[in-house]
C-alpha cells in the first residue's frame, strides 16, 4: 500500500527563529498556519537546527504533553516546575505534561538538532492537574535487533520507562543496514515516519533525509535500502476515546 501522505523538507512549512540562528522544518504545523493537518493525538511536529547559539526565553504551556529529543548536541532546559536549568544532550528526551500550566525557557547550543512534538492528551483531564517535567537519558534506551539488517530503539511505549498519559503511543527509531525488511502493522493504528538519514524505499515509495510519511490501514511495510538508514516512527491511534480540546484539524477526514 502506498503512503497516505508523503511530504519532501520543502513542502513543510519552514521558519527562521530569531535571525536564523533556529531553522525549523515542521511536518505537522500550528493549525492557524499549517501546511499539513494535525491528526490522532499528534498535534506538532518540528524539527530544529540550530546554527547559532540562542535561547526560547521563558514562554507558557498548557494542556498538552510535550516531548523533546535531542538528536544532535546539547539543549539545556529551564521550566517553573523544577526552577534550574538542565542539559539534554543527544539520544536523551524531556517530557512535560503541561497540565494547568507551566513556562519553560529552552537555550540550544550551535550544532544541535532535535525534534519537538505536541500530543494532544485528553484535555479534560489534563487541564485539571499540576505540571509534571521529567528528563531520561540516552544509556536508559537500547536498540534491539529485529533481524540481521534491522534494529529498533523504543523510546516510548506501553509499560515501557518513559511515563506519558497520551494513550496509544508508541515512539521508535529504526536503524536498517542494506537490504530488506517487512514489517507488520496494526490497522487500526496511524504510523507517521521521518526520515533521519539516507534513503530507502518504504513500500515502493523513495523516501530521503527529512522527508515525513504518513501509512494508516496499512498491513505491512517493506523497508528496502542499499545504504545505512535511520527512520523516525511514531504510531498512534487512529481515533481516540477521547473528545478533543478544539475542533481544530483542517482535512481530518483524511485521518478518521
Amino acid at each position: 500500500m502506498k503512503p497516505l501522505r508523503h511530504m519532501k523538507k520543502q513542502e513543510q512549512q519552514i521558519e527562521e527563529l530569531f535571525g536564523g540562528s533556529f531553522v525549523e522544518n515542521k511536518p505537522i504545523a500550528f493549525p492557524s498556519n499549517a501546511v499539513t493537518t494535525a491528526y490522532s493525538n499528534i498535534f506538532y511536529w518540528a524539527h530544529l537546527e540550530a546554527f547559532k547559539t540562542d535561547e526560547f526565553p521563558l514562554h507558557p504551556h498548557q494542556g498538552f504533553e510535550i516531548v523533546t529529543f535531542v538528536l544532535k548536541g546539547v539543549v539545556e532546559h529551564y521550566d517553573t516546575v523544577s526552577k534550574k536549568w538542565t542539559p539534554l544532550r543527544a539520544g536523551d528526551i524531556q517530557v512535560i505534561q503541561a497540565a494547568s500550566g507551566v513556562k519553560h525557557a529552552e537555550r540550544i547550543q550551535e550544532g544541535s538538532e532535535l525534534f519537538q512534538i505536541w500530543f494532544d492528551p485528553n484535555m479534560e483531564v489534563s487541564l485539571k492537574q499540576p505540571p509534571t517535567y521529567k528528563d531520561y537519558s540516552a544509556n536508559m534506551f537500547k536498540y534491539e535487533k529485529v533481524s540481521d539488517n534491522c534494529q529498533k530503539l523504543f523510546y516510548m511505549r506501553q509499560d515501557g520507562a518513559v511515563a506519558h498519559i497520551t494513550e496509544g503511543l508508541e515512539v521508535a527509531k529504526i536503524k536498517l543496514n542494506a537490504g530488506a525488511y517487512k514489517e507488520d502493522l496494526d490497522r487500526d493504528a496511524v504510523y507517521s515516519y521521518y526520515i533521519l538519514s539516507g534513503v530507502l524505499h518504504m513500500n515502493g515509495s523513495l523516501c530521503e533525509k527529512d522527508d515525513f510519511i504518513i501509512f494508516k490501514k496499512c498491513d505491512s511495510i517493506e523497508y528496502q535500502t542499499k545504504e545505512a538508514t535511520e527512520v523516525f516512527v511514531i504510531k498512534s491511534p487512529k481515533s481516540v476515546t477521547y473528545g478533543r480540546f478544539i475542533e481544530r484539524y483542517e482535512n481530518a477526514e483524511l485521518f478518521s
